[in-house]
């Protein structure tokens, strides 16, 4: 079957309906996922006594198993109990996931930072909470940056497993616009088109921010 522009057209505003929800929950999955992988990186760093293997098994248990697993038991197991939208479930299922990798990306950044960096900042009358915030999450940043923007492309990815919970999302009217249409080619070209497209640009936000970070150096003790 080939591509057919007609059906491109006549069903453009799905596509661009479903990209819009596609980027809006892509967006706040992001910000949470980097607020929440730095927290639980920054933690397991540090391997505190009693949270230290509680954070690690949840860090591996979220690693190793499927996206949709996770996502299908809070939103049919846990909103049994919790009144929460269907949104809100399929946010906090990839925060929880990719938040994981990002924790594991942040902390191999803070443990390839020399200990004299931290001992310094201690001794010069810093605590361990202004010496992380202030001297090494800006190193480990520095050096995990390019690894954390490649999550956002696996994020924006992720959020395709939405449509399994009942998101409207770009592959949920992909997959729509093939039932209509009957043509898959011009149904899920579009998508990936469209994927595609994100993709680009965050490598050009990646582009920038590396930029902007090796002119503005980071600050060391």
């Amino acid at each position: 079957m080939t591509f057919s522009w007609s059906i491109l057209v006549q069903y453009w505003p799905r596509f661009l309906s479903g990209t819009l929800t596609t980027m809006k929950y892509a967006a706040i999955a992001i910000v949470f996922a980097i607020l929440w992988g730095v927290l639980i990186g920054s933690a397991t760093y540090r391997s505190p006594k009693i949270l230290g293997p509680v954070l690690k098994g949840y860090v591996t248990f979220f690693r190793e198993t499927p996206l949709l697993v996770q996502m299908y038991f809070l939103f049919y197991g846990v909103s049994r109990y919790v009144e929460v939208s269907a949104g809100v479930m399929g946010v906090i299922a990839l925060v929880l996931n990719d938040g994981a990798f990002i924790a594991e990306i942040i902390r191999g950044g803070l443990q390839s930072i020399e200990k004299g960096q931290s001992e310094a900042a201690i001794s010069l009358g810093f605590s361990k909470f202004q010496t992380m915030i202030y001297f090494l999450l800006p190193q480990a940043w520095k050096k995990v940056v390019d690894s954390v923007i490649n999550m956002l492309s696996i994020i924006i990815k992720d959020t395709s497993f939405l449509m399994w919970i009942t998101i409207w999302e770009l592959t949920y009217e992909c997959n729509q616009i093939n039932t209509y249409s009957y043509n898959p080619t011009t149904a899920y070209l579009v998508g990936a088109v469209i994927y595609f497209a994100m993709f680009l640009l965050v490598q050009g936000a990646r582009k920038l921010v590396t930029k902007n970070d090796k002119k503005q150096g980071v600050r060391t003790v």
